[in-house]
């Protein structure tokens, strides 16, 4: 008797789907693998509308399409402006498949099946004021990146000069530094004097300023570095003007929300490229009255990242679990066997994974904090890159919890927290003991 060949069968989850291969030039759209159900259209307004109204006409309900770069976002929007419910799926969810042979209209059928069996997750999407805020303060992110450029230039040219600033001044945008450049463009080449213009906050005596500032003078290298100054100064009027338009959107924001009333007190000292208006009141008026700052190594940048890549309503993400996970930060175990293969984290380009990082980072200079003793129990055990992602990890929980519960930042008191991790070792130790079978005549103490 021949065997029946036995065949899978998924139940439909989304009925009236549909799927998108989004394109720089055209997009193609799937609603089946019958011939008529697959369109393509153009990247223009009418096209994006003609789409829209076809799915429509159609009766369709949900679509998934590809994150795609950026020419995924008016589409994005446009379909939710129609009624439709929008997956973006991450591309590598819908491409691991191997024997399909690629094509946009491939592809576009593909999205379909899997979006109407229920196997392509949605990405996370902020809503549209965390959107907006996001413009802002990544296009804020590059104003800095421009300007850190604008001084290694500099720096640059005044080394290819002999002018050794940079070693005796350990900022050269800073007071002293922004005076003597700006001197020196102006005409001056005595070292003497150049040495006067220093701040008197400065560690290094006059006399070796006046010999850092003794070099060899060239008419390219000064021409370069007064194109440099320029366009720094070009960055720092941009950014002040980008620093305000932020704290439009937030104030409006603070107003439609009433949550004005809030008063903040508290005062923390601002670092060179945190925001220049008052960040700190409106995350606390934002947050209910949940002041992060508390926490140990959180600053303002963390603050802004967290602002405009995610907002401070984390409901989206159900426990701090999915937070940490959904930022990279928690190990990804791969077993085989019943054996551990891989833990490590997985790879990640987010912002805000890179910030929490940065305050890791931060964090581990400090003394008398329970984070800096976590991260130095952890750099011991597993490195310093292991440390600094757990520690990151702790502080993400930490934030998370404030956010959801509405709580002020209660660490653990440092003795306490010591005390844990002396009874853990002794435990340890003790268990050493067991499996070993020591006898009490073989422990020496010394």
């Amino acid at each position: 008797m021949a065997k029946e060949s036995a065949s899978a069968k998924f139940s439909i989850v989304h009925p009236q789907a549909a799927g998108i291969d989004v394109g720089s030039r055209f997009h193609w759209v799937s609603v089946g693998q019958e011939a008529g159900e697959s369109k393509q259209f153009g990247v223009f307004t009418k096209d994006l509308h003609a789409l829209c109204q076809w799915l429509v006409s159609l009766g369709i309900r949900t679509v998934a399409m590809e994150s795609t770069g950026f020419y995924w976002k008016q589409l994005f929007v446009m379909l939710q402006s129609y009624g439709m419910e929008v997956y973006l799926v991450n591309a590598s969810f819908t491409k691991n498949i191997q024997g399909r042979k690629p094509s946009d209209l491939s592809d576009s059928q593909w999205i379909w099946k899997m979006h109407s069996v229920g196997l392509l997750p949605a990405s996370f999407q902020p809503d549209s004021f965390t959107e907006e805020l996001r413009t802002y303060v990544r296009h804020r992110n590059r104003l800095i990146e421009g300007a850190a450029q604008c001084v290694n230039r500099m720096q640059k040219c005044l080394t290819l000069m002999n002018l050794q600033l940079p070693i005796v001044v350990s900022d050269i945008s800073g007071k002293s530094g922004k005076a003597i450049i700006e001197a020196i463009l102006n005409g001056e080449r005595d070292g003497s004097k150049l040495a006067q213009l220093a701040d008197y906050r400065l560690k290094a005596d006059k006399a070796t300023l006046s010999e850092a500032l003794t070099g060899f003078w060239r008419a390219d290298h000064l021409f370069e570095l007064d194109q440099h100054w320029k366009m720094y100064h070009h960055y720092q009027e941009h950014l002040a003007q980008c620093d305000q338009k932020i704290e439009e959107v937030l104030q409006s924001r603070v107003q439609v929300t009433g949550q004005a009333e809030l008063a903040y007190d508290q005062k923390k000292s601002r670092g060179k490229n945190d925001p220049s208006f008052q960040l700190a009141t409106y995350a606390y008026q934002l947050s209910d009255g949940v002041d992060l700052l508390q926490v140990d190594g959180v600053g303002l940048n963390l603050i802004l990242t967290l602002l405009s890549e995610v907002g401070l309503d984390l409901t989206q993400f159900p426990s701090a679990k999915h937070f940490t996970s959904w930022l990279c930060l928690c190990p990804n175990k791969k077993v085989s066997g019943g054996k551990v293969l891989s833990s490590s984290t997985r790879k990640n380009k987010s912002r805000l994974r890179k910030a929490f990082k940065q305050t890791a980072i931060g964090v581990c200079r400090k003394k008398d904090c329970v984070l800096a003793h976590f991260y130095r129990k952890m750099a011991a055990k597993h490195g310093k890159g292991t440390a600094i992602t757990a520690t990151a990890r702790k502080i993400a929980v930490i934030v998370y919890h404030m956010l959801q519960k509405k709580e002020a930042y209660q660490p653990q008191q440092l003795e306490d927290y010591q005390q844990k991790v002396r009874t853990q070792k002794i435990k340890q130790i003790q268990r050493t003991i067991r499996n070993l079978e020591v006898h009490e005549h073989e422990l020496v103490f010394a």
